[in-house]
């Protein structure tokens, strides 16, 4: 019996990739690596320094230890925050939901970039809220999902995952977990590993609403 839906951030409740890309961009312009904003929507899900380690091996150099420290942080500088904002109808259906499941929230990104959205949009949603800073391991690797569930107190059969980024679905099925997911940023066979993928927020708005009548 479904108890509890696990929502990833980025992508699924907000409309901020484009937004974090860009400042990603510009951070790993800095320090003379040149990607697009495609390359993050790809690594999309990583905590901050498997993202970084990731670009830097596909640059071909190492990570010193002060990019891991000090390029997060440029990054959340460059960020645009005003700019992000919640898809359109996506608190409406939060508010339906919460009636029935418990609702949890796991992000690989930082927990001040996580806190300001939550509190500014999604406060009194979540029961559980999983960052990219609780965790050593984040996204592909099972761990904050896992941790959702350990939260919750529930099991991986009473839950499922709402993702739209290839390495949060690995995670998500990693930890055992049925992983829906929205194509938001990319296109639908780059997220095919999902159980179910949907086109758009209007198709995942119609599935999350057909959970209610089970």
């Amino acid at each position: 019996m479904l108890k509890a839906i696990i929502f990833d951030v980025d992508g699924v409740l907000v409309d901020s990739m484009p937004f974090q890309a860009e400042a990603w961009v510009k951070t790993f312009k800095e320090v003379g690596i040149n990607i697009t904003r495609e390359d993050i929507y790809e690594l999309e899900g990583s905590n901050n320094k498997k993202l970084i380690e990731l670009i830097f091996e596909k640059a071909g150099k190492e990570p010193e230890p002060w990019h891991l420290e000090q390029l997060p942080e440029k990054k959340r500088e460059a960020l645009e925050f005003d700019r992000i904002k919640p898809y359109e109808g996506i608190m409406n259906c939060l508010e339906v939901l919460k009636r029935h499941f418990k609702l949890a929230l796991v992000s690989g990104s930082h927990n001040d970039t996580v806190n300001k959205i939550v509190n500014k949009y999604f406060s009194n949603y979540f029961d559980v809220i999983i960052t990219g800073s609780d965790l050593e391991r984040g996204k592909p690797n099972p761990d904050p999902y896992l941790k959702a569930l350990e939260k919750l107190d529930l099991t991986k059969n009473e839950c499922i995952v709402i993702e739209n980024a290839p390495l949060g679905i690995t995670a998500a099925k990693r930890a055992g977990l049925y992983c829906v997911a929205v194509a938001s940023m990319l296109e639908p066979e780059k997220i095919e590993h999902a159980d179910l993928v949907l086109e758009d927020h209007a198709a995942l708005f119609k599935y999350l609403k057909s959970l209610i009548a089970k």
